[in-house]
């Protein structure tokens, strides 16, 4: 068997948080190829600061798979799904294995690991495996982006989900909006969506503790050059300008309730610090 690939810590963060999304299925076994060891320390200093930080990741990787799953299942013809920013989530298989006859196609993006995690896929999911085109590229560089999309075979004569989760956090609007805006169809057949942060003037004060302290220790070890945020009129902005609209947002509160049929830990917008955008583009 081959050795376990290595993620980078904050990959590894994320991706210990959300383990028990990925216990059955082609994600589990995708799941069982990573070695996740790069984590721990940070997972342990952020539990230190928020013991159920992982309830946070759980949801919102839940949410934009559920949303991405009713945008197939509604879609006239089988569609393609584009991830910008993949890194190493096993989203794609996700979708497969909920949805496989209504998606023609994934194409995954990112700056670096393509040509590893395409391996990855071919290894753990080979039924799947042929559906998905792992991609590199820059997504400040908008027209090598979009020339790695039509090399993969995009095609924008079909109904496209476009799901950007994380990456937004790193992303200011020019570069979200120019990379949305890739996808945009003329009669908005296509869906986006769009994971981000809230600024703190927008967070219950007792609640900016957590996001402050878990980003303080990301930002020390990973991210030197600090978060990006969004309200959500910055974001139905942002979208406008890539082509988007019909916005609709989904706060923490709502999120958490559609996952667990409960609010243990967000009971109103205020109480959270992620949104997720959903619009037509």
């Amino acid at each position: 068997m081959p050795d376990p690939t290595d993620l980078e810590p904050t990959a590894a963060l994320v991706m210990l948080w959300a383990r028990d999304l990925y216990r059955t299925g082609s994600a589990g076994r995708f799941y069982s190829c990573l070695n996740l060891a790069a984590g721990e320390r940070m997972r342990r200093e952020c539990e230190a600061v928020c013991p159920w930080y992982a309830e946070v990741i759980l949801n919102r990787k839940w949410f934009i798979r559920h949303l991405a799953v009713g945008f197939v299942a509604e879609a006239p013809t089988p569609c393609q799904v584009v991830i910008p920013a993949a890194g190493r989530s096993p989203l794609a298989l996700e979708l497969l294995d909920a949805c496989n006859d209504g998606i023609a196609s994934v194409i995954e993006l990112d700056i670096t690991g393509m040509e590893e995690k395409q391996r990855l896929y071919e290894r753990a999911a080979p039924a799947h495996a042929g559906k998905i085109q792992c991609i590199p590229a820059d997504l400040s560089d908008r027209p090598a982006t979009a020339e790695a999309i039509a090399g993969a075979g995009y095609n924008p004569d079909i109904p496209t989900v476009v799901i950007v989760e994380g990456i937004s956090y790193y992303l200011p609007p020019a570069v979200l909006s120019g990379i949305v805006s890739l996808f945009a169809s003329r009669n908005r057949k296509n869906r986006a969506v769009v994971e981000y942060m809230l600024p703190c003037r927008l967070i219950n004060e007792e609640q900016r503790k957590i996001p402050r302290g878990i980003w303080r220790i990301i930002n020390r070890d990973c991210n030197q050059g600090g978060t990006v945020t969004y309200s959500p009129d910055e974001m139905e902005r942002t979208l406008a300008r890539a082509g988007c609209g019909r916005v609709v947002h989904h706060a923490m509160h709502e999120i958490e309730h559609a996952r667990t049929g409960a609010n243990h830990y967000f009971a109103a917008a205020p109480d959270g610090w992620i949104g997720i955008a959903c619009s037509r583009l």
